[in-house]
């Protein structure tokens, strides 16, 4: 099953965002969540202070930017939570949000990542909004 289109989701301790962490380790906009119309997950650290990290196979990685596997779990700040759970979050705050269409199968093989290593497809604004490299925020414009 295919997703309409791409959606964005908030993650951090500001009321602002789309799902909230109540965890003073947690950045104000910690993290943005893209699903993208592929049904991947793609996560982008928004520059926190106590950065984002993946746990995955029982290797544990902090990261920028990453595509995410459902039984992945991620760390914003010190708050750990899988990434089914989050899925279960965003559909409670958007019924509309349809977890069977994100992210290939638990036993397929890791997504490969079509990127070069070291490479930045997102940036985070000054301003806390993830964008795609070289353009400008929705937000403030620059």
């Amino acid at each position: 099953m295919k997703i309409s289109k791409e959606r964005r989701f908030s993650i951090g301790r500001s009321p602002k965002c789309d799902i909230v962490v109540a965890d003073d380790s947690v950045s104000r906009r910690h993290a943005e969540l893209t699903v993208l119309e592929n049904g991947l997950l793609f996560l982008v650290d928004c520059r926190s202070t106590q950065g984002t990290v993946l746990h995955r196979d029982n290797e544990t990685n902090s990261f920028q930017q990453e595509l995410l596997l459902p039984t992945d779990i991620v760390q914003f700040g010190d708050f750990k939570i899988p990434v089914k759970e989050l899925l279960k979050e965003i559909q409670m705050r958007d019924p509309s949000f349809n977890i069977d269409a994100v992210s290939p199968p638990a036993d397929e093989p890791q997504p490969i990542k079509p990127w070069a290593p070291g490479t930045r497809l997102a940036c985070c604004c000054h301003c806390g909004v993830v964008t795609k490299k070289a353009e400008l925020c929705y937000r403030c414009g620059q």
